[in-house]
């Protein structure tokens, strides 16, 4: 028994090693795709099936949950490379966009990575860009339109952290600080993307500014795509008319629940400038549940040390 299921194993995972050692190079990858597939069909295919008839069928049924477990987050793990390497890159996207299945999936590209380190900083900033194949122009356009807006806030917001760590260097020495004390700061400026949500209807992305020195220059951008019109999605698309209620409502009862479950969390109240009401301009993203999540930034609505606060409105 256990000798069949190593060989299934090893096959497996010499056949997954094979290809993944081949994801730099994408322009074969639909030769090695096929190859790997042939193969293993060609050489294995019997095998396993006189072997799994002959050893699981028989066997209990907590036996054979194990070997197909087992077998199972072998496959989950592959493809999960697999998806990391569709969203992290660009050639690798592109050597694979023919095969039928990944045209709902690779949604989202790094289309630019920047790094720039001196004796102050290092600055980091990763360019997304949203790829969909539509027949719509509108869609497209919108889609277009969102790119370059994407491109240009992440291009912003790297000349304002260089601004923003220059600035704060000159400080630093007028008020009796050295260049060494500065330098050992190690100061770190990013500016990120993560994909929230992306499938055939929508697309979220949130954009992250954040530079570790001052919590006062951590921000946060949303985008959220109607893939079949190319409009931005707005609460109200999401929840219905009665959006303000329903999430005012969701909001508040989650803050009561953290709180009765956790004695160090508190929320400011009214009085305090805490929480009252959504509106219209309230950041969110859609998770890939299709539910809307609110954001609010860090000493919006809670102590800095709670950092930001999600609420997921279902």
């Amino acid at each position: 028994m256990n000798k069949g299921r190593d060989v299934l194993k090893d096959t497996f995972l010499n056949t997954s090693k094979q290809g993944y050692n081949q994801i730099p190079m994408p322009e074969q990858l639909n030769e090695m795709v096929n190859d790997v597939f042939n193969d293993y069909e060609k050489n294995q295919k019997k095998k396993e099936m006189d072997y799994m008839k002959n050893n699981v069928v028989y066997k209990t049924c907590n036996t054979t949950k194990k070997i197909f477990i087992r077998t199972g987050v072998s496959i989950a793990a592959c493809f999960g490379v697999f998806i990391i390497g569709l969203n992290s890159s660009e050639s690798f996207a592109k050597g694979v966009e023919n095969i039928p299945f990944i045209g709902t999936v690779a949604k989202v590209l790094t289309i630019r990575s920047y790094e720039d380190t001196n004796e102050d900083r290092t600055i980091k900033a990763e360019v997304p860009q949203i790829e969909v194949e539509s027949d719509k122009e509108e869609v497209k356009q919108a889609v277009v339109d969102i790119n370059k807006e994407i491109e240009a806030l992440v291009d912003e917001h790297i000349k304002e952290a260089e601004t923003h760590i220059a600035e704060y260097k000159e400080a630093f020495l007028e008020t009796g600080g050295t260049k060494e004390e500065f330098t050992a700061k190690n100061i770190h400026a990013n500016v990120v993307y993560e994909v929230k949500a992306q499938n055939d209807k929508i697309i979220s992305i949130v954009i992250t500014s954040y530079e570790d020195w001052s919590n006062a220059y951590t921000e946060q951008f949303f985008y959220t795509l109607d893939l079949s019109t190319g409009d931005v999605i707005t609460l109200k698309d999401v929840l219905g008319d009665n959006y303000i209620n329903k999430a005012n409502d969701a909001i508040r009862d989650e803050m009561k629940q953290r709180v009765q479950e956790d004695v160090d969390m508190t929320y400011f109240t009214e009085d305090e400038g805490g929480f009252v009401s959504i509106d219209e301009n309230t950041q969110f993203y859609v998770n890939e549940a299709g539910n809307p999540v609110v954001v609010f930034a860090k000493y919006e609505v809670a102590p800095g040390f709670m950092g930001i606060q999600e609420f997921e409105i279902k």
